[in-house]
């Protein structure tokens, strides 16, 4: 069988899984991981104090800026060897449905729900997964 060149699934995560695990986008295999601006914007509100979920955002917000020292974080860069590739989502609009109207609200949550949107339509050919452990 001949090996896959390009993942068929892109991860879109949430900002509860990083501040879970600020090496969240190096367990889904070579798979592609996507994080919402959102997601960076929120992470902003956690990095200051002493908790763990802030040490997490810290820790994820170290890393991310690492690999923007080599590219362009709204580029897909590769995260290393048997590993997938990440890229930052500026895009949070979709032409099909938009959480934010279907919701009445641009919570972030609804940004969210709206990259992965933008994702699936962006790319049709690949399963576009949404990841978080948010409760609701």
């Amino acid at each position: 069988m001949a090996k896959k060149e390009k993942s068929d699934k892109i991860f879109v995560l949430d900002t509860s899984v990083i501040l879970h695990d600020h090496n969240a986008i190096y367990n889904f295999e070579e798979n592609d991981v996507a994080i919402p601006i959102t997601v960076f914007e929120e992470l902003d509100d956690f990095k200051k104090g002493n908790d763990t979920i802030n040490y997490e955002a810290r820790e994820f917000i170290r890393k991310t800026d690492k690999l923007a020292s080599k590219c362009n974080l709204s580029d897909w860069i590769p995260i290393g060897k048997g590993k997938g590739r990440v890229k930052v989502v500026m895009n949070e609009t979709t032409g099909t449905t938009d959480a934010c109207l279907v919701f009445k609200s641009t919570k972030p949550d609804h940004l969210i729900l709206n990259t992965a949107l933008s994702l699936v339509t962006e790319y049709p050919d690949k399963k576009i997964i949404l990841v978080s452990k948010d409760i609701n």
